[in-house]
């Protein structure tokens, strides 16, 4: 990706490719106009500028700049799982820290959570992020930090470090490793949406240790909750995932296969009144039964 680019992805590109066919296309799906279209990676789920940030009328994209870092050390870690079997354990300690890096990136980068994040950095203190301000009164040092976080650079540039935040349960001596899980499933077509966490709404008020499912690529599906066997996922959860990914999508879902997509837009239309908080807790519900 070039280093100017004003396509500014909040999906990564390299986690996109883990969608398309075989010659790197995938048909893209959009909610709001109801239209079809093939396309590539490179073109999709980002939006123009959105990390760029203007100070006195120059465009810096340091914050681009650090999320390109971030995809590169993440990157080979998704590649390992992908290349990985059902027998292999690739689940070891540093690849955990890395996956849940990757989630909390991928959430809270995410454009979907823009008023999330805006209402609870409205909230915060740069001292919730590390940072402080040393000399003068404890009056005029509380001034300047309230300056600081108002400051449009500022509020975007730790977005990421809210993602790193979620780190810190790692370091509980609590923290349940055996809830991590790599599901595979050989052949279909599974959907991604432009919010493709799927959150259990048992937990969702635990805003850095909640259960979630997240499609890794078109053959590999992470879950953090509690599974007591993995081996291939069931049609019926797979048909249900694809239905969350069409429903949590705010406007965007790709697929590598174009008639299973309008299969599953239509699909999609006759069930989402069925759709609620109750039916995605059944997705979890099948799992901790055994698949």
């Amino acid at each position: 990706m070039s280093n100017n680019s004003k396509k500014h992805h909040y999906l990564p590109q390299f986690y996109l490719r883990g969608f398309v066919d075989k010659k790197g296309f995938f048909f893209i799906y959009d909610k709001e106009l109801k239209i079809f279209r093939r396309s590539r990676p490179e073109h999709e789920f980002y939006e123009k500028n959105k990390n760029a940030i203007d100070i006195n009328g120059e465009r810096v994209l340091l914050l681009e700049h650090m999320y390109s870092h971030i995809e590169s050390t993440l990157a080979p870690v998704i590649s390992t799982i992908e290349k990985s079997g059902p027998t292999d354990h690739v689940l070891n300690a540093d690849v955990i820290i890395r996956l849940k890096f990757f989630v909390e990136i991928m959430r809270w980068r995410n454009p979907a959570l823009d008023d999330v994040y805006n209402k609870i950095i409205g909230r915060m203190s740069i001292k919730d992020f590390g940072f402080s301000v040393r000399g003068g009164s404890e009056e005029r040092r509380a001034e300047i930090e309230a300056m600081m976080m108002d400051h449009p650079f500022v509020q975007k540039t730790v977005r990421p470090l809210m993602a790193a935040m979620g780190m810190g349960e790692l370091t509980n001596v609590d923290y349940d490793t055996s809830k991590w899980n790599i599901l595979y499933q050989d052949g279909g077509f599974p959907i991604l949406g432009d919010f493709p966490i799927i959150f259990n709404p048992n937990s969702i008020n635990k805003i850095f240790e909640g259960d979630f499912i997240l499609p890794l690529s078109a053959q590999r599906t992470i879950v953090y909750s509690q599974v007591p066997r993995v081996k291939q996922l069931p049609d019926s959860f797979s048909i249900d995932k694809d239905l969350m990914q069409m429903h949590l999508a705010k406007r965007f879902v790709c697929c590598k296969h174009e008639s299973y997509l309008r299969f599953m837009v239509n699909f999609y239309a006759l069930n989402k009144s069925a759709i609620d908080d109750g039916y995605i807790q059944n997705m979890f519900s099948v799992l901790s039964k055994g698949v």
